[in-house]
């Protein structure tokens, strides 16, 4: 890191960052280090001080569906910004930097006169999130609109790294996931976008919008939706049903809204939001057998496990 910190000219390293300030929820300990790489030469630069060993960097957008652990996390977490953070156009296609903020980029196109992407004004965060989740809407996902996504990958057996671009095909998109491998850096994907009725476009967006004030606590600190909908139904729907609608476990809440939609009500930590989590796919799977998955991300402790021993004890 401290060959990265002098030689990195377009990036910046701070030390005990407070996680808790670039998540959407409002949790989590201190980084060790933050580092925010604003050119694909320092990202390089950055993978390669760190070599083979991808798990001492954690890579985030803006914290939108991110729980971080409440010790915080003691290594390196990373967000692109600068130039990994804007996107150019070319006839129908916009290259997109993984670091660029889905809401920004849907004005811009709109703003050339470009239509086709405007389902990801509703999706917070980041370029590179979308990829890796493979986001969407009720309306549309990634998938129908990504050409092709550029990788840096690791070969671990010879401790280098390389960059790639892939077609779409090669990603496995499906359902709220992306088919990356384990290590996979998102640095730039490609969108088809076509020339069309701009202002009918822009009427749209405002209408999703509304719709989601109207039904989502879009204000209140929270991660989006906390679980990905089961096939045939709604997670909200099925959390409702089973009576936790506006249900607290610490400063966690299940918001009276959206059944889907889990709330930092007022100091919530990462333990009172598993155990939430876990209250909610106990009762889910008790009562109808489903198993619901996680749309959340857990970054920088192994969320998994902790919640896995959560459930145990609600038997």
């Amino acid at each position: 890191m401290e060959r990265f910190a002098s030689e990195a000219r377009q990036s910046s390293v701070s030390a005990d960052e407070p996680l808790y300030r670039r998540s959407s929820l409002r949790i989590g300990g201190a980084a060790r280090r933050f580092v925010e790489v604003g050119s694909l030469e320092d990202a390089m630069l950055l993978l390669a001080a760190v070599g083979p060993d991808w798990r001492r960097l954690v890579w985030v957008g803006l914290g939108s569906n991110t729980l971080f652990p409440d010790e915080g996390i003691d290594g390196v977490v990373v967000r692109m910004s600068g130039e990994l953070a804007t996107w150019q156009l070319d006839a129908s296609r916009a290259t997109v930097g993984a670091g660029a903020v889905n809401a920004h980029l849907v004005r811009g196109l709109l703003r050339e006169g470009w239509v086709g992407a405007e389902f990801l004004s509703l999706i917070p965060g980041t370029f590179g999130g979308a990829v890796a989740l493979n986001a969407g809407t009720r309306e549309r996902e990634l998938s129908e609109v990504l050409e092709s996504c550029t990788l840096a990958r690791v070969d671990e057996e010879k401790g280098a790294w390389h960059v790639g671009t892939y077609p779409a095909s090669e990603l496995k998109l499906s359902y709220r996931h992306a088919g990356l491998s384990d290590g996979d850096v998102v640095l730039s994907g490609v969108l088809k976008v076509e020339r069309g009725d701009v202002e009918e476009a822009k009427s749209r967006v405002r209408q999703d919008k509304e719709r989601r004030n109207r039904t989502q606590p879009y204000r209140l600190a929270s991660v989006g939706s906390t679980f990905a909908n089961p096939q045939g139904d709604f997670a909200g729907r099925l959390i409702e049903a089973v009576g936790l609608k506006g249900h607290r476990v610490g400063g966690a809440q299940i918001s009276e809204l959206h059944a889907n939609f889990f709330i930092n009500a007022g100091d919530a930590t990462a333990a009172d939001f598993i155990a939430l989590m876990a209250l909610a796919r106990h009762r889910v799977r008790e009562e109808f057998g489903v198993e619901l998955r996680p749309e959340v991300r857990f970054v920088g402790f192994d969320g998994w496990a902790q919640l896995i021993e959560q459930e145990k004890s609600l038997r």
